[in-house]
């Protein structure tokens, strides 16, 4: 069973973590990333959306005390450049590659 509020989540989280946020709500989403951010450890923090969503994301976050290196941390659009295709499947591969790639760094 989750926690209520969903957010409450991340606090269940070892340090080194991976946390990939892909909800139905960029409130949600946004609450998740913050929860993340403000943790100061995960081993990478990836965000399903767009160029938009990350700018967007940015700004709230900077208003919420998250610094410019914290938010350089978020990777958003997630995936790996040059893997193009909307497809779940073609998504979640290319999302899975990027985060195998970082761990073997």
């Amino acid at each position: 069973m989750a926690a209520q509020p969903l957010e409450d989540e991340v606090a269940d989280a070892q340090p080194g973590d991976f946390h990939l946020i892909l909800t139905h709500s960029h409130a949600l989403d946004l609450a998740l990333a913050h929860a993340v951010l403000q943790r100061g450890d995960a081993g990478w923090l990836g965000l399903i959306g767009s160029a938009t969503k990350r700018a967007r994301f940015e700004h709230r976050l900077a208003e919420r005390g998250h610094s410019p290196e914290a938010l350089a941390q978020m990777v958003c659009p997630i995936g790996l450049p040059g893997i193009s295709g909307k497809e779940p499947g073609v998504i979640a591969a290319s999302v899975v590659a990027q985060m195998l790639l970082h761990r073997g760094t």
